[in-house]
């Protein structure tokens, strides 16, 4: 009886302690709790967090947001600052989503609560993975545990965010719905589409036709830079560097980490090890590469320690001035810095330039005057080419025929004249005249191993070779750029006039310098029975594109990543973004304060100052 009765008790008081600890567990774990928020920051949960229009936003619908970022984002950081700025920007983009929500009631846009229940247990909800089984079914019972474990919200506080959520998204829909397209603007962008060119071009380079062109002296250049003062100071001043740059190095490293752990003893022998590969590295002979390829530590290990050329642009100050003291092929003492011991060897230098302007005019005048000189040999062999092309030649036929280039007469020994092809050879020589060379023997090689210079070049190798670009349409991304030729406004605007008619484009086209002679090769017509089929789907792409002008990117903005939406937000504009500029929101101070202003860091010794990036243009 007794054994019975012990029995019993320790049952009801196990069931007693079960109950305190579920009781425990709900307080501070559950929808109604306010400690227990990610981050472990309290917040008031029942207070209010913004104001919208007259409409209060609470502080537990800002915590719904935050908690699904905390699932979401595989990179939340839940230290104190990183949640309260996830917060501010939270409330910010809720409120947002709020003034959206107003605007689609006054224009009569509600949802029914079936309506609401429908959207929460569809996988159009984002939050529907959180809820649904293994075979991705709703599952009710996980549905409730994941609002109050996960979400930390009620069912009444969720249907409330969820309504919302649906309601601007219903505006958005309604806003893309009022964009109209018409078929002729659609046929318009089908033929823009379907309308290819593919042209045939040659390339007549400057530099090939220097041969015959009367060098400018000295005098002809400055008075070129007299004459053409302007374009002598676009070109210094496109060209900066090479006229006034700091000394550069092309820098190897060796670098030996300090130990994490071991103390002075293994930092100590991490400084004899960088002493003894400097040692090894001065060694008559040394291949520096190869020393840095299996000693060095870090990054530039798999480069043979090739860090590049180093200047004060990209480089820190110190590191910089140990750099700038070595002359080419000289390896520096051993440094000693935060992340270990190095030492590195010069493998070039570019000395410093300090050149003026008024220093170097009349060597811009020079290299300009040659560069147009050479520019009108070209221009004046293009001409000549179009001029046979309009005569009825192909292309090809049309391509200018570099001179062949003579073999250099065998010199006259001395005290006498050349041999005459009858002489007998010497000793070792192969005989003269027409006979056969060796079996296996190219009698057109040169000596095996060695440039034959003076061997004829086929003028046919040098000339010009016919090109195409290759069918490209007016829908390309860049309107002036021409596959395979480059950028042209003049011959972008000359695209539609060609035709097999007229298939000849009737100036040479300069580019980077080079002229082109072009020519239509083949031409495509957009036509009426694809465009039949196609026409749904260009109707629809125009409505998208004209949206997205429209709206930009706000549904990333007011259902996407909270960290992200300033970066959609730059991207977006149009009538959402002046709908909300006049939306009246004010946000508890209290509980979200703005984020301290950020003390201004002087850049890191060697690294770059930071630019502003100016706001991009809403896109297209």
């Amino acid at each position: 009886m007794l054994t019975e009765l012990r029995e019993k008790s320790q049952s009801f008081g196990i069931y007693i302690l079960f109950g305190i600890l579920i009781f425990v567990f709900i307080f501070f774990f559950g929808p109604q709790s306010e400690g227990c928020q990610p981050g472990g920051t309290t917040v008031n949960l029942t207070d209010w967090a913004a104001e919208v229009g007259g409409e209060e936003i609470t502080q537990r619908e800002v915590e719904i947001s935050v908690r699904r970022q905390a699932l979401y984002d595989p990179d939340f950081d839940s230290d104190a600052a990183a949640l309260n700025s996830l917060r501010r920007a939270s409330v910010q983009q809720i409120a947002e989503q709020a003034v959206v929500e107003q605007r689609a009631r006054q224009m009569g846009i509600t949802v029914s609560d079936e309506a609401l229940s429908q959207y929460i247990l569809s996988e159009d909800n984002p939050d529907f993975p959180l809820f649904s089984d293994r075979a991705g079914n709703f599952d009710r019972e996980r549905y409730r545990a994941q609002l109050t474990q996960a979400l930390g919200a009620t069912a009444d506080s969720y249907r409330r965010a969820k309504r919302r959520e649906l309601i601007a998204q219903r505006y958005l829909e309604f806003l893309a719905s009022q964009v109209k397209v018409s078929e002729a603007e659609a046929r318009a962008a089908f033929d823009r589409s379907r309308r290819t060119w593919n042209l045939e071009y040659l390339v007549i380079d400057p530099a090939e036709h220097a041969a015959g062109v009367v060098e400018p002296t000295p005098a002809a250049g400055a008075k070129y830079a007299a004459d053409n003062a302007e374009a002598v100071q676009a070109y210094y001043d496109e060209n900066k560097a090479e006229y006034d740059r700091d000394k550069e190095i092309k820098i190897r490293r060796v670098l030996i980490r300090k130990p994490k752990e071991g103390g002075a003893e293994a930092e100590a022998a991490a400084k004899a090890k960088a002493d003894e590969l400097r040692a090894a590295a001065m060694a008559d002979g040394a291949d520096f590469e190869a020393i840095a390829s299996a000693s060095s530590e870090g990054y530039y290990k798999s480069f043979g320690g090739d860090m590049g050329w180093q200047s004060k642009a990209n480089t820190a100050e110190q590191d910089y001035t140990v750099y700038a003291a070595l002359e080419k092929g000289q390896v520096s003492e051993v440094q000693t810095s935060p992340i270990g011991f190095w030492f590195v060897k010069a493998e070039d230098v570019k000395p410093a330039v300090k050149k003026s302007l008024d220093e170097v005019r009349d060597e811009i005048g020079l290299l300009l005057a040659r560069r147009e000189a050479r520019t009108a040999a070209a221009r004046a062999v293009a001409e000549q080419v179009l001029a046979r092309v309009k005569g009825g030649a192909a292309l090809a036929d049309a391509a200018p025929k570099p001179a062949a280039v003579e073999a250099p007469t065998p010199e006259a020994p001395e005290g006498g004249e050349a041999p005459e092809d009858d002489e007998a050879p010497e000793d070792g020589e192969a005989p003269g005249g027409d006979e056969s060379p060796a079996d296996g023997v190219d009698p057109d090689a040169g000596d095996p191993g060695m440039e034959n210079d003076s061997a004829v070049e086929d003028p046919a190798d040098a000339a010009p070779v016919v090109q195409t670009t290759g069918p490209f349409s007016a829908d390309r991304p860049q309107w002036s750029r021409i596959p395979g030729i480059g950028e042209s406004e003049a011959l972008a605007g000359l695209l539609d006039g060609l035709t097999a008619e007229k298939p000849l484009v009737e100036q040479p086209i300069e580019v980077d310098g080079k002229l082109f002679v072009v020519r239509l090769a083949e031409r495509v017509e957009p036509d009426d029975e694809t465009f039949a089929k196609e026409k749904d789907t260009f109707l629809r792409r125009l409505r998208d594109q004209r949206a997205a002008r429209m709206l930009g990117n706000w549904q990333a903005v007011l259902f996407g990543p909270v960290r992200q939406r300033e970066v959609f937000r730059r991207f977006s504009g149009g009538a959402l973004q002046t709908l909300l500029a006049k939306a009246e929101v004010e946000y508890n101070p209290d509980a979200y304060p703005p984020a301290p202003a950020a003390p201004a860091q002087p850049a890191a010794p060697g690294q770059p100052v930071p630019v502003p990036v100016p706001t991009p243009a809403p896109s297209n």
